[in-house]
């Protein structure tokens, strides 16, 4: 990821150079990011449905799954038609692109937080009014493309995109989650897709994400029902880690993230 295509001779070069690079799984950049100003993609997708369905072949040769960046019903479709294992983002998605992952069993991972970030930040960015009024138009269509998603039964699965502007890795992830359930999802829904769900389409090798024998001891516990709602896992907790017990009071300082 984040290497020109046009550094090697065939697409499949490129795909083997991050195989034998260590790569576990291989992100694709379809396309580029949202224009705020315009609240939508305006420039056209980087990758053809073929270039797509060639990397995503070259990728399973190798035994790897493929992840694709993709922003903009053009770009989502060439994702889409090249067979990508989940969907990044995808803002703008279609419903009939919906269907056809679910169809296909294509996931996809939402991200609210990065563009909730612009909202929340605004001051700080120098958003106007305008560009702030289309970053909630943005949201609000996101939330009814993911309430849509639950109900058609398309996999789920939860991320942040942490480490892009205002998303710090551990308290992005959480944010996020309060994010989806925000948006529409139930927290049950948001739990799975941040789970069992999400741990069984990565395909770890080691068993974790669901709380059964053989599987590595990574749970929490707490007095604070996240089934009430998503943002109880704020409060005081357990974390038990492989066997370690960290515990943390009510709202952990995240100064510094």
């Amino acid at each position: 990821m984040g290497e020109p295509l046009e550094n090697y001779p065939a697409l499949e070069d490129c795909v083997e150079a991050r195989v034998e690079a260590g790569a576990d799984r291989i992100k694709l950049i379809p396309t580029g990011i949202i224009n705020f100003q315009k609240a939508q993609v305006t420039s056209d997708p980087q990758l053809s449905t073929a270039e797509v369905a060639e990397l995503v072949r070259a990728a399973k040769k190798f035994g790897k799954q493929t992840f694709a960046h993709a922003s903009g019903d053009k770009g989502i479709e060439h994702a889409i038609e090249g067979g990508v294992d989940s969907i990044e983002h995808g803002f703008f998605i279609r419903d009939d692109q919906l269907a056809r992952m679910r169809d296909r069993q294509i996931a996809w991972v939402p991200t609210f937080a990065p563009v909730q970030a612009q909202v929340d930040h605004a001051d700080k960015m120098a958003w106007d009014k305008s560009i702030v009024s289309n970053l909630h138009r943005i949201l609000d269509q996101h939330a009814a493309s993911l309430q849509k998603a639950a109900g058609m039964g398309v996999l789920i699965i939860a991320g942040s995109d942490a480490g892009s502007y205002g998303v710090p890795h551990a308290e992005g992830f959480l944010r996020e989650l309060e994010l989806m359930e925000q948006a529409g999802l139930s927290p049950l829904q948001v739990i799975n897709s941040a789970t069992g769900v999400s741990s069984n389409r990565l395909g770890f090798k080691e068993k974790l994400g669901q709380i059964q024998p053989g599987f590595r001891s990574r749970f929490i516990l707490t007095r604070h029902s996240p089934l009430e709602r998503i943002s109880n896992l704020r409060k005081s907790r357990k974390i038990i880690f492989d066997g370690a017990v960290f515990e943390t009071g009510e709202n952990a300082d995240v100064t510094g993230l």
